[in-house]
């Protein structure tokens, strides 16, 4: 059976984090979260307050990041940065795990940068980012495993800033590192609703796609 438009929206964040991104661009990225329903927003961090502003009263949290791109932020940076967004709104934090670090084979402080950014925050979900594209299958299954071990909520594929989208095999040794023990987000240039079915059956249950493809995926989930 094939996913409906609703059920999709409500396991979407919608990112809108490019260069240009300003006022204009997350007014209506809030009017497209309002008519559709998705489950989150993330958006440059310096329109967080507006954010949650403008999704007062309805179902999509506002969310955030709180790091670079490659998550080589300094630890005291990210967890100051997570904790700020909270307190201006944000219900959901992403950050990046710090791949220099993983790269080379830091991975005590790999985790400790993790569980920083977590322990600033609390109970705030904190999904942390492994950037599968840079990482070969066992890196994959072991930094998994670290995102585990530093107490995130959730592990998540990629930022979507790299060319190569997130396969549905990445997925697959991500899923078999985790063995259900914490909640799995894919992005990074998911386009068809085959490749999100295939993921959900994989035990994916949060999808980050740019609005421009979140409208297109869920104009095709209508039918």
């Amino acid at each position: 059976m094939s996913i409906t438009a609703h059920a999709l929206a409500r396991m979407m964040d919608a990112t809108l984090t490019t260069t240009t991104a300003g006022v204009k661009e997350t007014e209506e990225l809030i009017a497209f979260a309002k008519e559709t329903h998705v489950y989150s927003l993330i958006t440059n961090r310096w329109f967080i307050p507006m954010v949650v502003e403008g999704l007062r009263g309805t179902d999509t949290l506002p969310g955030a990041g709180c790091s670079a791109v490659n998550g080589s932020d300094l630890t005291e940076v990210k967890a100051f940065a997570a904790r700020r967004a909270v307190e201006l709104g944000a219900m959901e934090c992403d950050m990046v795990m710090n791949i220099p670090l993983f790269k080379s084979g830091l991975y005590h402080e790999a985790v400790r940068d993790i569980r920083a950014v977590k322990d600033a925050i609390g109970e705030i979900p904190l999904k942390c980012i492994i950037e599968v594209g840079v990482l070969s299958d066992e890196e994959i299954f072991k930094a998994t495993e670290l995102v585990i071990e530093g107490g995130a909520d959730f592990v998540k594929t990629a930022t979507g800033k790299l060319p190569d989208p997130t396969t549905v095999h990445q997925v697959e040794v991500m899923a078999r590192a985790n063995r259900g023990r914490i909640a799995m987000k894919a992005a990074g240039g998911i386009r068809t609703l085959e490749t999100v079915q295939q993921m959900i059956d994989l035990g994916v249950t949060r999808f980050g796609v740019g609005s421009g493809s979140a409208a297109k995926l869920l104009a095709a989930a209508r039918g």
